[in-house]
């Protein structure tokens, strides 16, 4: 079996080294394993850190997040595709948590949590003891996977069969992908399968809880999928 782990990445010189490293100590048990750099015309030396790590590299416009990882799919040869970010640090059995758990009987995307290793307060503390409450409690008992686009696998031709992610979505791609996915089988939410970001976000303070809870009532509540973006940050 072919896996494809595919990464976005614009401007990322400064962690992708990290990602990659982590990535290229994966357990991998026989896998066809490919790495998947979705460049968004970098000025910087991401993209050369990434050929140094036998990545290959997808060259495409800067157009969001969400029409980064629809290119990932599209240029992936795998049949499981796997997503984490490049500023995200992968476990040993990451990749095996995920494949292990996408051969199970109708599972369509496995997904796991994810934590940061910096960054300030409340972003950090909200992160990292908080957060796991939160979307464990919306996957238990509210039915709702939310996702994380740094740590979620799918089977690519069920996620082409609904067209992918939708690429015109700047925040909640991954979540959207997820609850689409649900109508073509299982979302299976993989608690014990964690990866480790970057607190850099940290640094939009208070203005990180009032996006994210604008976008999550226009997007559950009112069903519009585009009218928030978040800054970047590097």
């Amino acid at each position: 079996m072919k896996v494809s782990i595919i990464i976005p990445a614009f401007n990322e010189e400064k962690y992708i080294g990290k990602t990659l490293t982590s990535i290229r100590n994966l357990r991998r048990d026989g896998l066809d394993v490919e790495v998947v750099v979705v460049d968004a015309h970098s000025t910087d030396k991401t993209a050369a850190i990434a050929k140094e790590f036998g990545a290959r590299i997808v060259n495409e416009p800067h157009l969001g997040i969400g029409f980064a990882r629809q290119q990932g799919i599209l240029h992936a040869g795998g049949d499981i595709v796997a997503f984490t970010d490049a500023d995200t640090t992968v476990g040993k059995d990451w990749l095996m948590q995920h494949v292990s758990a996408l051969q199970k009987p109708n599972v369509a995307l496995t997904f796991g949590m994810f934590r940061v290793v910096d960054g300030r307060f409340p972003y950090y503390h909200y992160i990292n003891y908080i957060q796991p409450l939160i979307y464990a409690f919306l996957y238990y008992f509210a039915k709702v996977p939310i996702a994380s686009g740094q740590n979620l696998a799918f089977w690519r031709k069920k996620a082409l069969s609904i067209g992918g992610f939708n690429d015109h979505i700047e925040v909640m791609e991954d979540i959207d992908l997820a609850v689409r996915m649900t109508k073509i089988g299982k979302v299976v939410y993989l608690p014990h399968c964690t990866v480790y970001s970057s607190g850099r976000r940290s640094h939009e303070g208070w203005q990180f809880f009032t996006r994210a809870t604008r976008a999550s009532i226009l997007y559950f509540f009112f069903k519009k999928r585009n009218l928030e973006k978040f800054p970047t940050y590097r």
